[in-house]
């Protein structure tokens, strides 16, 4: 009796893991924004998708041919939420981490894409938010210095550093 109990926990387990990680993809697309001095806010996929969106087209290092994006442009974003640091920490999922003078972020066209071609991107696809440049656009967006500002699985923008 005991095992069949034990087979049965462990089976409702799998199956509530796969329902919460299998639903609604952007439900649990969390961002943490913070700037000097005030309290850490966090912003849902939601959140992001409801400010004005920016898009365009362009290859990256790390996918075959030309895409499109779309997110929220750095300008927007900062200026939403209240973001004046002039230097930002972005970091990702896995704990990379890079500082990006926020000038660059907000002069160079860069985006926090949210979707690529029109669907909203996993984990598994570099979401569910990354910044990227419009590479295409401009050579010096094609050096090691802007592909290390291109973090993707963005988890956090910290302007407390």
């Amino acid at each position: 009796m005991m095992k069949t109990i034990t087979k049965f926990a462990m089976l409702f387990c799998a199956i509530v893991v796969f329902i919460s990680v299998s639903g609604n993809a952007h439900a649990a697309s969390m961002l943490t924004l913070a700037d000097t001095g005030g309290e850490p806010v966090t912003v849902s996929f939601d959140d992001l998708a409801n400010l004005p969106a920016t898009e365009f087209y362009t290859s990256t290092p790390w996918t075959d041919g030309v895409h499109k994006f779309r997110g929220v442009d750095f300008n927007v974003l900062f200026d939403t939420y209240g973001i004046t640091a002039d230097t930002v920490r972005i970091s990702a999922l896995n704990d990379y981490s890079v500082m990006v003078p926020a000038n660059v972020l907000r002069e160079d066209r860069a985006i926090l894409v949210y979707q690529q071609n029109d669907a909203e991107m996993s984990v598994r696809e570099k979401g569910p938010f990354w910044v990227v440049f419009p590479y295409d656009s401009d050579v010096r967006f094609q050096t090691d210095m802007y592909w290390s500002y291109s973090v993707w699985q963005v988890k956090s923008i910290d302007g407390q550093n």
